[in-house]
């Protein structure tokens, strides 16, 4: 397997994740992502001169995930028509959770937070990207970034804290 096969293996899931959630369609996310991987394909003499690859790829599906969109929404990251269910967790990320239900209460939770705010925690928390990273990939500040990610945090232990002490008034079965 190639460096190239490797990396579509690795990102692809994520990077159509990202896409849908801009253009609103798994499939045109597909055909955007396959795009910008050919175009990677093509520039990959110039790639070695990027200082940090990740960011560029997830940019470059932004760019052409914005341009797909119809002329009048193009230009600027559409936070308020994010396709929030295409942000969902990825099938191989939920596995590594321990538990499935822990796993759906979380995501629940993940997805009942504004559609800037969720990508902004998807990013950071699943994607492992910085705050630097975030901020230039979406446009925005650093400061935005954290203030984005502590309203995420902050929401998600509220409702994962109400969830376990939920369980835990339910008497356990004995064995």
């Amino acid at each position: 397997m190639t460096d190239y096969d490797e990396l579509y293996r690795l990102l692809c899931p994520r990077l159509i994740h990202f896409s849908a959630a801009i253009v609103g369609s798994f499939h045109q996310a597909e055909e955007i992502v396959s795009d910008v991987f050919v175009m990677l394909w093509q520039k990959r003499e110039q790639l070695s001169e990027v200082s940090n690859p990740l960011v560029y790829i997830y940019v470059c599906v932004k760019n052409h995930s914005l341009n797909a969109l119809p002329k009048n929404k193009g230009s600027h990251l559409p936070f308020d028509t994010l396709d929030k269910d295409a942000l969902a967790i990825i099938p191989d990320v939920e596995e590594r959770l321990t538990s499935r239900e822990l796993a759906q209460i979380i995501e629940n939770a993940i997805s009942e937070l504004p559609g800037r705010c969720q990508m902004i925690f998807r990013l950071v928390k699943m994607d492992g990207f910085s705050y630097k990273d975030v901020a230039e990939l979406l446009g925005i500040s650093p400061k935005t970034v954290d203030a984005q990610l502590a309203i995420a945090v902050k929401k998600l232990g509220l409702t994962i804290r109400l969830h376990l002490h939920h369980f835990q008034d339910f008497p356990q079965s004995k064995s």
